[in-house]
């Protein structure tokens, strides 16, 4: 109860914010009402003969915009409306209202619609199932094969080629007569040793 009176002056003030930024038409002068309310000196109602066509042309627009809050309002009372009434005090008609079967299966339904209306449609939920999921994985497998692939290539590459290059480097570097020494001088030890173990 607490709520109920800032409630009821929101109200009062959202019921009628539709009819602020309709046009019409006055003295070859295209207004509004807000315009009307900050100009104090032109008359809201003039007593011409074009101040029905006017007013009806004000109301036909703004019943679209004000219907859509009336429907807010329904939509709000349908859903948050208590199930005991604090005006009455017949509990056996609140117990009614309470245990009925119908009472209970509308209870389920609003639950229902609050619990989707207050997840904001479980938008959030499948945005992040399917886009933020879907997305890291993605970006998971894109890294995998840039560091493991786009990147193996030129990196395997690069350590071929320098390994190539030692071997080359090593070999052409005038190593390879020390290379032949240690050769013939293993090979003349063979020989040296077979010859003297054979006599």
């Amino acid at each position: 109860n607490t709520m109920l009176f800032p409630i009821l002056i929101l109200i009062i003030f959202t019921l009628f914010v539709g009819f602020l930024g309709i046009p019409f038409n006055q003295d070859g002068v295209n207004l509004d009402i807000l315009s009307k309310w900050l100009t104090p000196s032109i008359n809201l109602l003039h007593k011409n003969s074009n101040n029905s066509i006017d007013w009806y042309e004000f109301c036909k627009d703004a019943v679209f915009s004000v219907s859509i809050a009336f429907f807010g309002i329904f939509i709000a009372f349908f859903l948050y409306k208590p199930v005991y009434s604090s005006f009455q005090n017949l509990d056996l008609i609140n117990s009614f209202v309470k245990m009925g079967p119908k009472r209970i299966f509308s209870d389920k339904i609003k639950n229902g619609i609050y619990d989707w209306s207050y997840n904001r449609g479980y938008i959030d939920a499948f945005y992040g199932t399917f886009f933020t999921v879907g997305i890291r994985k993605l970006a998971k497998f894109a890294n995998f094969f840039d560091r493991r692939i786009i990147d193996g290539i030129p990196n395997g590459a690069g350590f071929m080629s320098f390994f190539v290059a030692e071997v080359i480097k090593s070999v052409g570097g005038g190593r390879i007569s020390s290379y032949l020494f240690f050769y013939f001088s293993y090979v003349s030890i063979c020989l040296l040793s077979y010859y003297f173990l054979n006599l």
